[in-house]
């Protein structure tokens, strides 16, 4: 099976050698480039995502600084306009209003305000141009009384429009007397951001402290109060970080796209500056950087398919040749040439092997069939003439082996077979006695049956015999035991008259007490007869009766008691001979059980005897089948003794065709 499977194998292995390297060496490779592409493209929006994020932050410290300055120019003319020598007139006041008034107006053209006005400490309108509050919101005039400083409002909507709300104390003597507060218009803001261009659909806007927008692009959003959680998509951290005036960048989803947050605080104020921008602005760089980097790798993939196909082809063309001249050599051809491959390599060292290889196989086969046909003509004396190199010197002690092993044999066959012609005359010998003493054996065993049978006729005798004295002792058996249930009996019935004679005897001791009591009482009637004189002589006569009666009594209870006695004398006689007879009767008994045992005895030991001499009988049987069995195997042992002897002669003679060594050198 092993041969036939290994020979089904080239046929079955279609595959060629160079298409299983270009195969393998293509999927490693197409692996290791869609690996390399997958890392590269993870790394690359890694990086891309750490360089933006680590970009947008110095960009929107810079954005914020910006905006600082923007809001420090603003607060540089408030400054300007509480420190102007108008807001200190000492005059009389309606001369400082009008002056006042003057500089308010002036400076509402110069600088852009939608409104400017005077308050006093208490936040109440005290001077102002058209449109300014009657009343500071509490919470900006409690961060002016906090700073006692230049301060902007949180907010940015001034009566339904957009501004910057900037309050400055004015100061006299070293002590805040009023405080002045200008609304400027949000153009100066809305400047900034717009110039702060993030990539194509970047924006920057301001939030405050509660998360309100208070500066967009879109002027809409800060003027309906949007919030920091509806631009970030509800980011936490986002607007935890942008609330507590902190500096950073993150990213967070918004729908299909993600979204990248920096955020810096603008100093000075209560507003923090976010830049915000969608991932897909840089992403297409990124991707066009990844097409080309697979394009690339596709065109490097592609040259290196190339140089492994013909790296294959010159591998797989003289692999081929070998593996074509393997198959035939698995096949039996051992005289197909093997082409020799001049490539310096292990390639060569495979075919000159191979070449080598056959050639000594040729040699090996050749020599082996040489022995081999020497042996088959009969001649052990024979020899290998080739000199096996490696593990084939395994075939050539194997062979030297064998036909060392063939002389041995064959030198033990001729002695065996001469032995084996000594032996079968002896047997022929011993057969023949064998035969004669099976027939004497056959004869014995006849008569030693033909006694068997006469003593079982004996012992049919004795059988009978035995089982006739059986019956009459058991007949003897059921006589003495009913001679016994009759002296039970017997027995039974004199103790009867003996107790009934027992009864008797107490009666009679009775009737004597009763006479001797009555002779007694008739003594006493004739003493009080005589007592009662006249009177008394009819119960004399009466007491002479009883007396007389007494006595008779008395006399007859004595006779009777000595009958009884006289009674039991005869009766306890009876007793002891009707014991001696039950005794008697019981050893008879005995006797009758014990004769029937040992008849019992006798006719189990006939029966032994019986089955025994059947078993006898049965035995002597198979020993006659044995003995003629015997009688017959001797007939044939006779004449395969006789066969034997031809066969061990012709043995002797075919073992002596062949030319042993030994003959040789002799």
């Amino acid at each position: 099976m092993s041969r036939q499977h290994t020979g089904s194998q080239p046929a079955r292995k279609r595959r060629s050698l160079n298409r299983r390297i270009l195969g393998h060496t293509t999927r490693n490779i197409l692996a290791v480039v869609f690996l390399c592409c997958v890392i590269m493209g993870v790394s690359m929006q890694s990086l891309a995502n750490n360089i933006l994020l680590d970009s947008l932050q110095p960009m929107v410290r810079q954005s914020a600084k910006t905006v600082e300055a923007n809001i420090h120019m603003l607060a540089d003319r408030m400054m300007t306009i509480a420190g102007d020598t108008r807001m200190r007139s000492t005059g009389d006041l309606s001369a400082a209003q009008a002056s006042r008034a003057g500089l308010l107006t002036e400076a509402a053209e110069i600088y852009e305000l939608h409104t400017i006005a005077l308050y006093d400490l208490d936040g109440r309108l005290m001077q102002g141009i058209d449109g300014a509050p009657e009343h500071l919101a509490d919470d900006f005039l409690a961060l002016l009384q906090e700073t006692d400083n230049m301060t902007t409002h949180p907010s940015t909507i001034f009566q339904g429009k957009l501004g910057v709300t900037m309050g400055m104390p004015v100061k006299q003597d070293g002590e805040t007397v009023f405080y002045v507060v200008g609304v400027y218009k949000y153009d100066a803001l809305d400047d900034v951001l717009s110039s702060i261009n993030i990539g194509k659909h970047g924006l920057a806007y301001m939030v405050n402290r509660e998360g309100v927008v208070v500066g967009h692009p879109n002027q809409a959003l800060p003027l309906r109060g949007e919030t920091l959680d509806q631009l970030t998509n509800s980011h936490e951290e986002v607007r935890r970080r942008v609330i507590s005036n902190e500096t950073g960048a993150s990213e967070f989803g918004m729908g299909l796209d993600t979204m990248l947050v920096a955020y810096a605080p603008i100093r000075g104020t209560q507003w923090s500056l976010v830049l915000q921008m969608p991932k897909s602005d840089y992403n297409y760089l990124i991707n066009a950087a990844m097409v080309s980097d697979i394009l690339i790798t596709l065109a490097v993939l592609v040259i290196s398919i190339v140089l492994v196909l013909r790296l294959a082809r010159s591998i797989s063309r003289p692999v081929k040749h070998v593996t074509g001249r393997m198959v035939a050599l698995s096949n039996g051809d051992l005289h197909t040439e093997v082409i020799v491959t001049e490539s310096r390599d292990e390639l060569e060292v495979l075919t000159r092997t191979l070449d080598s290889t056959v050639d000594r196989m040729n040699q090996y086969i050749s020599d082996i069939q040489q022995v081999l046909t020497q042996i088959a003509g009969g001649n052990l004396d024979v020899s290998s003439q080739v000199e096996y190199q490696g593990d084939f010197t395994l075939i050539q002690q194997s062979l030297r082996t064998i036909i060392q092993s063939m002389n041995e044999t064959i030198l033990g066959f001729r002695s065996a077979a001469s032995r084996l012609s000594q032996m079968a005359e002896e047997l022929n010998g011993q057969s023949n006695q064998l035969h004669h003493a099976s027939l004497e054996q056959n004869q014995s065993t006849e008569a030693l049956a033909g006694e068997v049978v006469h003593v079982q006729e004996q012992l049919a005798s004795v059988t009978q015999s035995s089982s006739q004295t059986r019956a009459k002792t058991e007949e003897i058996a059921q006589r003495v035991q009913e001679a016994n249930q009759q002296m039970d009996s017997l027995t039974s019935a004199m103790d009867n008259i003996s107790a009934n004679a027992q009864e008797i005897n107490m009666i009679a001791k009775a009737i004597e007490d009763v006479a001797f009591q009555t002779g007694i009482l008739a003594i006493n009637a004739s003493i009080e007869a005589a007592r009662a004189g006249t009177a008394g002589r009819g119960f004399a006569v009466v007491a002479g009766e009883v007396k007389d009666l007494a006595a008779r009594s008395a006399e007859a209870a004595k006779s009777a008691t000595e009958v009884v006695s006289r009674t039991r004398s005869i009766i306890q006689t009876g007793v002891e001979l009707t014991a001696q007879t039950a005794e008697s009767v019981q050893a008879i008994s005995g006797v009758s059980g014990q004769i029937s045992a040992i008849s019992d005895q006798l006719v189990t030991a006939v029966q032994g005897q019986k089955a025994a001499l059947s078993i006898i009988e049965t035995r002597i049987g198979e020993i006659t089948d044995i003995a003629d069995r015997n009688l017959q195997n001797a007939g044939e042992s006779e004449q395969a003794s006789a066969l034997l002897a031809r066969e061990a002669s012709a043995l002797q003679a075919k073992v002596e065709q062949f030319t042993l060594k030994e003959e040789q050198e002799t």
